[in-house]
């Protein structure tokens, strides 16, 4: 994963748009965002970024699954 401190923005609302009223892990969207298996670094990476651009992504933090990886849904 490219470790700039900006994300694609257009291309994480895309992503998190496609689970619709699902709820979805961060781990879900990093796989998405790599285009393929995540590893461990780049989920920690985007969980930052959906918690810093949650609103403007239009998603809500539900809960933690295990391993501290957030379970979101769109607000």
């Amino acid at each position: 994963m490219n470790q700039s401190s900006s994300p694609n923005l257009d291309k994480l609302r895309n992503i998190v748009q496609r689970f619709g009223p699902h709820s979805f892990t961060t781990a879900q969207v990093a796989s998405e965002y790599e285009d393929g298996p995540a590893n461990a670094e780049a989920t920690a990476q985007l969980e930052s970024w959906l918690n810093r651009h949650a609103t403007v992504l239009g998603i809500h933090a539900v809960s933690h699954a295990q391993g501290s990886v957030t379970v979101w849904e769109m607000a």
